[in-house]
């Protein structure tokens, strides 16, 4: 095997001191704005889901009249 020249075990991690309140509530607002943007992702993926559906089922009509 070749060495890369890295360690194997490069040693402890320094601990992450704790959250204060402001990026605690920049993490709350942040988190709120990612569950917005996921919503509307969400809702649109729905729209489009139905309209979707509402056309195959169209299209599929009209095969099964066209073929009888």
């Amino acid at each position: 095997m070749a060495k890369t020249g890295a360690k194997a075990d490069s040693g402890p991690v320094a601990a992450r001191p704790p959250a204060t309140g402001s990026e605690q509530g920049e993490r709350a607002m942040a988190q709120q704005q990612e569950m917005k943007a996921a919503e509307e992702t969400y809702t649109g993926f729905l729209s489009l889901l139905k309209v979707g559906s509402i056309i195959t089922a169209i299209v599929t009509v009209l095969v099964v009249l066209l073929i009888s």
